[in-house]
């Protein structure tokens, strides 16, 4: 079967691990071309998406056998535990591992190699947005999706969070919708219906 080479707007969201948010606000920047069809949506070449994704360091979606790696670094043994248990209930193709300390989180950003960071921003004795700095100012992990996690999820935090490098900024506790849509995740309830969303 050939390989399609035009994409949806939800399906290039998909590829780069993004929201569909950002893919609009990637076209309105003029750094990504698409195209209107016949019924004014909008479409995207894949070699257009190749090329944003390498310009933009950014990883394309891995290979369909391969899991889709998070690490979720929070000070909170708790939390952690709650977060990593709902990730492996509810989605599919996605291991998770949890670093409670900002030591233990660099030293699996080199052994476990995460595709995307959940990242506490009130890590203890660390400051959250100079760990975001540095995933994305380290050529082996600019890559790396950050999503920022903080008690006090303002435009304030989530522009210094934004500013840090961070490609979203969620609120906690987290609200499962809200995390699976900065993860680029379908949100899929098992049988009843989430309370958090």
């Amino acid at each position: 079967m050939a390989e399609k080479t035009w994409l949806s707007s939800a399906e290039v969201a998909q590829l780069l691990m993004a929201t569909p948010l950002s893919v609009c606000e990637w076209v309105q920047q003029g750094r990504l071309h698409a195209a209107l069809d016949a019924a004014d949506e909008q479409r995207f070449q894949l070699q257009d998406i190749h090329r944003f994704a390498r310009e933009s360091q950014l990883l394309l979606t891995r290979p369909e056998r391969e899991r889709l790696r998070v690490l979720v670094a929070d000070a909170d043994p708790a939390a952690a535990r709650i977060l990593l248990g709902l990730l492996d209930s509810l989605a599919e193709g996605l291991e998770a591992r949890a670093a409670h300390n900002a030591f233990d989180a660099g030293c699996m950003m080199h052994s476990f190699r995460p595709d995307v960071v959940l990242l506490d921003l009130q890590l203890s004795q660390h400051d959250g947005f100079e760990i975001c700095r540095r995933i994305k100012a380290n050529p082996a992990s600019q890559g790396v999706k950050v999503i920022a996690m903080s008690g006090r999820a303002d435009r304030d935090m989530a522009q210094r969070a934004r500013m840090a490098g961070a490609e979203a900024c969620i609120a906690k506790p987290l609200q499962t919708r809200h995390l699976f849509e900065a993860l680029g995740l379908r949100f899929e309830p098992l049988g009843s219906t989430d309370p958090s969303c």
